[in-house]
């Protein structure tokens, strides 16, 4: 095959899970992609954070991620960045939760963590949509001052696919947050999040708002991961 024929059949790709993705409900949406066939039911899911830059991302080594590297040209702001591994960080730990409700034993990924060929890793990314081109799918990164906070999961056994897909679900996460909400000046209450190892001060305001985002997100992920495991007969 062609380099030429490759470049469109990724493009086909990227293009068919866009309409899909812009067909869903404005509030709260996924869109499944593809999955696997029969596979042993895991153990347990083992949930990374979430990529918020391009350099984190860990889907699957295929046509489907270059896709998605090659159509991202979206600069990541600091203050994007600060806000993006926040939520992130809290996404991982709400899922965690949502996942262990659901009857699904779940864990954070780290160091002390023991897999097997039956684990599944939950992985993901934050997206977001050119507001001037609906049509243009802005793939890593994370996008403020939207209607949305976006994602795009996948679910792989053994080095099988899962489940893939899209969320989207009402976000309030805006530009300027954290100038506005006094954060630096010390304003209000601040409080500590710790992510990637290095403390965050951030006003109530804005952690109260990063953990509702955050915590839609997961609900809006466990139902799928939950369905997935039905589907396959996982779960009842």
């Amino acid at each position: 095959m062609n380099i030429t024929r490759t470049g469109r059949m990724a493009g086909y790709l990227l293009s068919g899970i866009v309409l899909a993705i812009l067909a869903g409900c404005p509030s709260a949406s996924v869109t499944q992609t593809r999955k696997a066939g029969a596979l042993p039911r895991p153990d347990m899911v083992v949930v990374h954070d979430f990529a918020v830059t391009q350099k984190e991302v860990k889907l699957d080594q295929g046509v489907m991620q270059k896709a998605m590297r090659d159509s991202s040209s979206k600069a990541v702001s600091q203050e994007e960045n600060a806000v993006g591994h926040a939520v992130a960080n809290k996404l991982s730990e709400s899922l965690v939760t949502e996942l262990r409700k659901a009857g699904i034993a779940a864990t954070r990924a780290g160091m002390q963590v023991q897999t097997s060929n039956t684990t599944v890793h939950l992985t993901g990314q934050f997206v977001t949509i050119d507001e001037g081109n609906q049509t243009a799918r802005i793939w890593i990164g994370f996008g403020m001052g939207g209607t949305e906070l976006r994602t795009h999961i996948q679910l792989v056994q053994g080095g099988n696919l899962i489940a893939e897909g899209e969320t989207a679900t009402k976000s309030s996460l805006k530009p300027g947050m954290l100038a506005s909400a006094g954060v630096a000046a010390g304003a209000e209450t601040v409080v500590p999040l710790v992510v990637g190892g290095t403390a965050t001060t951030l006003s109530e305001t804005v952690r109260g708002t990063i953990e509702a985002d955050a915590g839609r997100t997961a609900e809006e992920v466990a139902k799928r991961v939950k369905k997935a495991y039905q589907d396959r007969g996982w779960l009842p």
